[in-house]
């Protein structure tokens, strides 16, 4: 399968997740069980069921298993349908970052600093992405 249907799968799962614990799930179920029951109102109907479940299982503890089986489910699909791949991209364009518990999430760029004497450490858990590199010479100051 080509690495940028994997990525796409992985970044897909992780934002999936993060949206069963934040407001518009609903809207955002029903648009994923009809990508994923692809005209099969069946296929539709266990994808709904599947994703409520995973969403009522959903705990810190959980995520990380719930985001592993999400992404084999959407490579599946996309291994099965590869021009599923714009719908999935579209699905979740505007997929926001979110954070709970003590964590911090951030939609841009981060930096982590220790000053006085102190300790400063992030830990990166799910999918990251970065854009392209920009052009020697035209970095921002």
């Amino acid at each position: 399968m080509d690495a940028g249907l994997v990525a796409l799968a992985t970044s897909a799962a992780s934002a999936l997740v993060s949206a069963m614990a934040a407001d518009g799930w609903q809207a955002v179920r029903g648009r994923v069980a009809r990508l994923l029951g692809r005209g099969d109102a069946r296929a539709e109907q266990i994808a709904l069921e599947t994703l409520d479940e995973d969403a009522a299982a959903l705990t810190p503890d959980t995520r990380r298993d719930v985001a592993a089986a999400w992404t084999t489910r959407l490579r599946d699909l996309l291994r099965a349908d590869p021009d599923a791949a714009e719908a999935l991209r579209e699905l979740f364009a505007d997929a926001t970052v979110t954070a709970t518990g003590s964590a911090v999430a951030a939609g841009g760029d981060i930096h982590i600093q220790a000053s006085h004497g102190g300790v400063a450490a992030g830990t990166i858990q799910g999918a990251v992405t970065t854009g392209n590199p920009p052009v020697p010479g035209t970095e921002r100051a």
